[in-house]
């Protein structure tokens, strides 16, 4: 029983000392004066007690005992108190402000790893993402996707209008695109797809249709217009460790057959495949050898 009430008033004691520093300056003061006072009398009245015994003397200096720790204790418990309440009120200020860099923190890490204007991952982390990904499996996809004619976008109704063209592309992409691919925005109109786990077969099925749902939504650059958009789409199988350059390549060259076969289609990358041609060397076979002169 004694045990028990023992425990009873440990507890208490421990839940006091936590809320203590949450308490007023007042509360806080009265609390340290009670304690100093209270302690002082009583050790004040044994000693005497002991020593002197029970007399008028006895009386006099437990007054005493009891007074001179109030006229300590106030103004000191007061000081401490105050003291007290303006380290909380710094602690909590340290504690907001490292709350506010944290987020800056990882508001500038989003800026810097997605396109703003989609919300799709940018070059550099498509990239990133891209490398660590496709180790996981053996079997995965590549594809990258070019919006068709998208200069006479920007040309005819300005580019506002190409912005919301980009933005309809991206919501087509989440839209049916699974948990695990990965899609970011690597060029102006230029968008790369990571299909993870995904068969050529598979992959040839999720790039006809993301190509048909973006030809058959309705796309109004001005109300009461509407304009046919469609994209290409150059698709390659990815080996877990083969260099990036490979598989980037092969989609590119995919990418180009499908304008060349006249656009709004998807095609598979095969062996022998024409790659896109640089505007130097298309240059150098129309107008023969170029001649560089000091």
């Amino acid at each position: 029983m004694v045990l028990r009430k023992l425990s009873t008033v440990l507890v208490y004691h421990r839940e006091m000392i936590k809320t203590f520093p949450e308490l007023s300056a007042v509360r806080q003061t009265a609390i340290i004066t009670a304690i100093a006072t209270i302690a002082s009398f009583v050790l004040a009245a044994i000693l005497h007690y002991i020593f002197v015994g029970i007399g008028r003397e006895f009386w006099n200096g437990v007054t005493f005992a009891f007074v001179i720790p109030w006229a300590i204790s106030v103004p000191l418990g007061w000081y401490l108190a105050r003291q007290n309440e303006k380290l909380i009120r710094l602690t909590n200020r340290l504690r907001e402000t490292r709350g506010h860099l944290q987020d800056m923190n990882k508001a500038l890490q989003h800026k810097a790893s997605f396109d703003g204007l989609t919300g799709l991952a940018n070059r550099e982390h498509f990239l990133d993402l891209f490398d660590k990904r496709r180790q996981d499996h053996q079997n995965n996809m590549l594809m990258i996707i070019d919006a068709d004619h998208f200069k006479n976008i920007n040309d005819s109704y300005g580019h506002p209008v190409g912005d919301k063209a980009l933005i309809l592309f991206s919501a087509v992409f989440k839209r049916i695109l699974r948990k695990d691919d990965l899609v970011g925005r690597i060029g102006g109109e230029e968008f790369g797809v990571l299909l993870p786990d995904t068969s050529r077969a598979e992959g040839e099925m999720i790039g006809e249709m993301i190509r048909y749902e973006i030809e058959n939504t309705l796309f109004e650059p001005q109300e009461g217009l509407s304009h046919r958009i469609t994209i290409s789409i150059g698709m390659t199988a990815v080996l877990p460790h083969e260099e990036r350059a490979l598989p980037m390549r092969n989609a590119d060259s995919a990418l180009f057959e499908a304008k060349r076969r006249g656009r709004n289609q998807c095609v598979l990358y095969s062996p022998g495949m024409r790659e896109k041609p640089r505007p130097f060397y298309e240059a150098g076979n129309m107008m023969g050898p170029v001649a560089i002169r000091a």
